[in-house]
């Protein structure tokens, strides 16, 4: 009895040592969630850990659903020492709406982990929603009219928004400028980051404007919100109105244009249009039928430019610019712009009208012929005046050297002068005084005292010479 006893008791411990293993080598799937009480726009953490199963797939997106947004997954696998396997499978994910949602179910190897609800809170207990509010500024657009679109999203402590995304398949859309600001909400002013948009509906009916998700990382942590869609209701305009004519409240301004001009003169009109939305096809179009009467005005195609500084404004400003060149003399009208407009809050037609008056225009041929004889005559005078410094330069020459002749009492060069001249031909060379009575300089007589003493001397030798050779 007593060996019977102990082989029982043998066999119940070793009954008990081979239940832990057995317990331990069994595939199993235990799925995790926290936190337990999730938070709209706070990430959630799904875990999935399995024990000898196959490879745990990666989860599709598509089988979240559209409450959730799957931000990152990651899967570790490990190998025990009697051969087991741990797997796990983590899942970052963000509820993109509060109230009930589901975590669906999950199957591996036999395995099952079944649907989880869960109940996402606005807030923390004790704490506002986040704020978040879209709406069209303007009240209900015709086709053609630019509405301003806001966004708000409280913008409290260390939230910084990242600039999101707005789309639509029946308008155009177009970012203008974020700014920060204050808003009324749940009973005070809170402050709220502001991001909106210009859009153009090109259909009646309603129009559906899609955002994107609003993301934020304070203090290193990402939050994720998502933006219900906006509805937008369009009125259509009316049959008889052009699809490509201006809509909207237009303030036309002609700047400054010259009032004095002159034929073959080329100039520039400058204009600013602000307040419609009109493309740049369809306004060329309309600034063709503002021609002037007469020929006297050749204008030239006009050139369209959005002013930078307005662009991220609901109206963009169009600078026009046209180029003209004054073809005849006279009285010039310039053309009257005429831009019509359809107004949605009359709902009816409009004109906007600006002027750049009238001008005078001079023909400056003759003038520029008188011009010319003056410069002529200018010229000519110009020349006689050299001329006469020419001869009077020359004369100072000429009477400078005949007074060193003279001061030097050089006869032999006035002897050669006078016999050179006499051999050339010159009448007045038939005597030596008559020759040197002649001598002008500059219209002025050339002989000095000087000189002519030295005449008189060498007079006075040469009949000195004559007489005695008479007398021998």
């Amino acid at each position: 009895m007593r060996r019977l006893l102990g082989g029982l008791h043998g066999a119940a411990l070793l009954l008990a040592a081979a239940c832990p293993v057995a317990q331990a080598a069994a595939p199993a799937l235990r799925c995790s969630v926290l936190p337990a009480q999730p938070l709209l726009g706070h990430p959630v953490r799904w875990r999935i850990r399995a024990r000898d199963l196959p490879d745990l797939p990666m989860l599709q997106p598509a089988r979240l659903g559209p409450d959730w947004l799957l931000q990152r997954q990651s899967g570790e696998r490990s190998t025990g020492a009697r051969g087991g396997s741990e797997q796990s499978l983590d899942l970052t994910l963000y509820p993109l709406r509060a109230g009930e949602l589901r975590l669906p179910a999950w199957r591996a190897g036999g395995r099952l982990c079944a649907a989880r609800g869960l109940r996402v809170a606005d807030a923390a207990p004790g704490q506002p929603a986040q704020f978040i509010e879209a709406r069209v500024e303007g009240g209900r657009p015709v086709v053609g009219q630019a509405v301003r679109v806001d966004l708000d999203v409280g913008s409290g402590g260390a939230l910084a928004w990242q600039p999101v995304r707005a789309s639509s398949d029946q308008g155009l859309l177009q970012a203008m400028r974020s700014v920060s600001t204050r808003v009324e909400a749940h009973g005070t002013r809170i402050a709220v980051q502001r991001q909106s948009w210009r859009f153009t509906p090109l259909r009646a009916g309603v129009a559906t404007l899609r955002f994107g998700l609003l993301r934020a990382t304070p203090f290193g942590r990402l939050r994720v919100y998502a933006v219900a869609p906006l509805q937008v209701r369009v009125g259509a305009l009316p049959a008889y109105w052009p699809a490509d004519a201006a809509v909207g409240r237009a303030r036309l301004r002609a700047l400054p244009a010259p009032r004095r001009l002159e034929v073959g003169q080329t100039g520039v009109l400058r204009a600013r249009l602000a307040g419609v939305q009109q493309g740049r096809d369809g306004l060329l179009r309309t600034l063709g039928r503002s021609r002037p009467a007469g020929g006297a005005l050749r204008l030239y195609p006009p050139r369209l430019s959005l002013d930078s500084a307005s662009v991220h404004r609901l109206h963009p400003i169009w600078n026009i610019e046209w180029p003209f060149r004054v073809r005849a003399a006279g009285r010039i009208v310039y053309p009257t712009l005429r831009v019509p407009y359809y107004d949605p809050l009359r709902g009816a037609p409009e004109l906007a009208v600006a002027a750049w008056g009238v001008a005078q225009a001079g023909d400056p041929r003759a003038r520029h012929l008188l011009e010319a004889c003056g410069l002529v005559a200018a010229l000519l005078l110009a020349l006689s005046a050299l001329r006469r410094l020419v001869l009077e330069l020359r004369g100072l020459r000429c009477r400078a050297r005949w007074r060193r002749i003279g001061e030097r009492g050089d006869a032999g060069m006035l002897l050669r002068l006078w016999r050179d001249a006499a051999a050339r031909g010159d009448p007045q060379a038939r005597t030596l005084r008559a020759w040197v009575a002649s001598r002008r300089c500059g219209g002025r007589v050339a002989a000095t005292p000087q000189l002519q003493a030295l005449v008189a001397a060498c007079e006075r030798r040469r009949y000195a010479r004559a007489a005695r050779g008479d007398r021998g």
